[in-house]
Parts: structure tokens; C-alpha cells; sequence
């Protein structure tokens, strides 16, 4: 699904700087039958394609624009875009890294406690892993996440995943 739309950004929001593009209510209508999931690939002025979810607003529903998009594509505030929406049937809902499904394969026990995680969480994880551009960093902090889950036994604790990165790296 195809359409123009325009970068706008929440009033009342306390992430105000956070900028969006609205979805005309027909194309969402039209997509949700598709995405039941609400999850998209989004391409943004035919160049540039993200996974993402048409997160609702009370009367509209809408694509967020992060920092980082909006700084790579040089995006601001009532600017004009071409936006494509197409379902993502990715199986996570995102790219996984090479990095990450190899260490998957070696460790079945955590890849097990990992993919138990709702889908939500597993798609953090992933992106906590894809931000690093070493192909290292992305393998240790892989290793890290399946050592928490086993060590918490499938629970996922945010703030001790932290104390584990942090322990790991003044290990090594």
C-alpha cells in the first residue's frame, strides 16, 4: 500500500521530539486484514526500508520515526514522504543477525528459552544485538542474552541483563 503522507510529531506526548507519520484510516483498514499482527515493512521515499508496527493514537494509527531515521533520511517536522506499507513476514518481526542465529545453533537450550519470550521481547533482544556494528560484539552479546535466560531460567530481567553485559565485558 502506497501513499503520501507528511512527518508529524505528538503535542501532548512527553517524547514530543519524537516524529510520525500518520496512516490514512483506509490504507490501515486495508493492511490490518493482511498484518494482523500490525507489523510492516515500511520504505520511505522508495529508498529506505524498516520493520515496524502501525502503533495506534486514540483516533488514528501511525508510523514512528526514531532519531536515527529520521536523521539518515534527513527528515523534520511537515515534511512531505512517499511511504510504501507491506506486511513483514519476517519471522521475527525483523532482520536477525547471522551473528545471533549461529549462536542460536550452538546453544539449543537457550535458543529454546529464547524463543519462548513473546514475540515482543525476542524483537528487543534481536535489536539489542543488531545496534553493533562488530560482527564480535554481536556474537558476545548474543552468548550474554541465551547465559541470562539460563541462568534466570527463561525469565527476562531487563536490568540484570545489564549487570551480565556489564560483567561480561570487565571480564574480558
Amino acid at each position: 500500500m502506497k501513499f503520501n503522507g507528511q512527518v508529524c510529531s505528538f503535542d501532548d506526548n512527553a517524547l514530543y521530539w519524537e516524529l510520525h507519520i500518520p496512516i490514512p484510516p483506509a490504507v490501515f483498514e486495508k493492511l490490518l486484514k493482511e498484518a494482523k499482527d500490525k507489523r510492516v515493512v515500511c520504505t520511505l521515499n522508495g529508498n529506505f526500508s524498516f520493520h515496524c508496527a502501525m502503533l495506534p493514537k486514540v483516533t488514528f494509527h501511525y508510523i514512528l520515526l526514531n532519531r536515527e531515521i529520521s536523521k539518515k533520511l534527513n527528515l523534520h517536522l511537515n515534511d512531505d514522504v512517499k511511504v510504501e506499507l507491506v506486511k513483514d513476514d519476517s519471522k521475527y518481526g525483523m532482520p536477525l543477525s547471522e551473528e545471533m542465529e549461529e549462536v542460536f545453533f550452538s546453544d539449543p537450550e537457550g535458543s529454546d528459552l529464547f524463543h519462548k519470550l513473546t514475540p515482543g521481547k525476542q524483537r528487543t533482544l534481536i535489536h539489542v544485538v543488531n545496534k553493533y556494528k562488530s560482527s564480535q560484539l554481536r556474537i558476545e552479546k548474543s552468548f550474554v542474552i541465551l547465559d541470562h535466560l539460563k541462568n534466570r531460567k527463561g525469565v527476562l530481567d531487563f536490568k540484570g541483563l545489564n549487570e551480565d553485559f556489564k560483567n561480561f565485558k570487565n571480564r574480558f
